[in-house]
């Protein structure tokens, strides 16, 4: 029987992201596996790439237009799933760097200052993953999608940033710029409160769930 197995590729430049890992791992129905390419090696994305049949790409500090080695390693194994057609999610610098190697544009929205904390995000009935909706989520990021590449729909929005979620019209993919993999951990690292933490919880936790029962029958 052929193994499948969730990847997910944390892109964090200094503090990985265990905690949203575990909880990932822990709500997958397939096998996961972690992949640090920025603090570790990209090797193990390359080892494990036979036996994946779906990919979360989460956030970074690091720029989509960063030279690093290991932003191209992970863009070989993007595109190497999107010829496979294999679902992905990509959250914050994954939602810009899907959007950036599909031809669309990234750059910054509040001249070069970052702000993070939570914000109303209207979810459209596009989306694909949950029943449009309108709620709070946690952000942290200076960069963001300012033009919609091609092929894709606008599937979030906020007053904030026109651009918040995609979802592209023939393949499996989803992204969002707000955290809907974030941890308790990682919103108090952004000076979140636990009280502003749990009112972001139920549709952020939604919206993982909904991609990670797409891989029951993937």
């Amino acid at each position: 029987m052929e193994s499948k197995s969730l990847m997910v590729i944390d892109p964090s430049m200094e503090i990985p992201e265990i905690e949203s890992f575990n909880s990932i791992s822990i709500q997958s129905p397939i096998q996961t596996t972690y992949h640090l390419p920025a603090i570790h090696s990209p090797d193990s994305m390359y080892s494990n790439f036979e036996e994946t049949s779906a990919i979360i790409l989460m956030g970074s500090a690091a720029s989509v237009h960063d030279s690093f080695q290991w932003i191209k390693d992970i863009q070989i194994i993007i595109e190497k799933a999107i010829k496979r057609k294999i679902p992905i999610l990509g959250i914050c610098f994954g939602h810009q760097f899907i959007a950036h190697i599909f031809g669309g544009v990234v750059d910054y929205l509040w001249e070069k200052s970052k702000k993070k904390g939570i914000r109303k995000v209207k979810i459209f009935e596009n989306n694909l993953l949950i029943p449009k909706t309108e709620t709070l989520l946690i952000y942290s990021h200076q960069e963001g999608v300012i033009k919609c590449p091609p092929n894709f729909q606008i599937s979030a929005s906020s007053d904030t940033v026109e651009i918040e979620g995609l979802v592209h019209k023939n393949l499996p993919i989803w992204t969002f710029q707000p955290h809907v993999e974030s941890s308790k951990e990682f919103a108090s690292r952004l000076g979140i409160s636990s009280q502003q933490f749990t009112k972001t919880l139920n549709c952020s936790s939604l919206i993982l769930c909904s991609f990670l029962n797409k891989l029951k029958n993937s």
